[in-house]
């Protein structure tokens, strides 16, 4: 069995980079590379400029907040965790607590980093951070204009259930759901946070 340490030479080489279109989101790229010495080729692919930050508040009775929104790529609603874009640079844990107050108009005294991943590593160099928040204070969301919000408040095992049952589709909010679920299982969490959990 293979300990993976012959993946750690890079057989990819860069022949040009070939931006294809820029937007303040992103820039699209058809770069010419080539793979362990072979015949040239583009890659297309997506260089972000910003990346992806997820929240799961925990509440003193163990209750969690979701927020739906009609997403317009994928054409559907879809129920998330309060979650955000981070332009690269910023602090990732500031733009959580931004996007916890913008959207569920919350505000917590202790946070945990749980989750950090590619998102999608084949296609774009975006990552994705997320955090359990805690000790938290009710405040009102004020979401971005562009946003129509429903908030929805939830047990969290209910939460996890959704997760593992597709109903919550965002690959971001169902790692970090089940990613809090699996510290909580093994007693890997702070104590203040099993408890509401417990």
């Amino acid at each position: 069995m293979s300990d993976g340490s012959a993946g750690a030479r890079n057989p990819w080489a860069l022949i040009r980079e070939q931006p294809k279109f820029d937007c303040q989101y992103f820039t699209a790229r058809a770069d010419i590379v080539s793979h362990a010495g072979g015949r040239a080729r583009p890659y297309n692919h997506f260089r972000m400029k910003s990346d992806g930050v997820y929240v799961v508040p925990i509440d003193h009775d163990g209750s969690t907040v979701l927020v739906g929104q009609h997403r317009f790529v994928l054409n559907r609603f879809t129920w998330e965790v309060p979650a955000g874009g981070v332009p690269r640079g910023t602090p990732v844990l500031d733009v959580a607590k931004s996007e916890l107050s913008e959207e569920a108009g919350l505000t917590a005294e202790h946070w945990l980093q749980i989750t950090g991943a590619a998102t999608s590593p084949g296609m774009t160099d975006e990552l994705s951070s997320g955090f359990v928040a805690w000790s938290l204070r009710n405040g009102e969301p004020h979401p971005d204009p562009e946003e129509t919000l429903v908030v929805r408040r939830i047990s969290f095992s209910s939460a996890v259930a959704m997760a593992l049952s597709g109903e919550i589709a965002n690959l971001g909010s169902i790692a970090l759901i089940l990613g809090i679920e699996t510290r909580r299982v093994r007693g890997e969490l702070p104590r203040n946070l099993l408890d509401l959990l417990t």
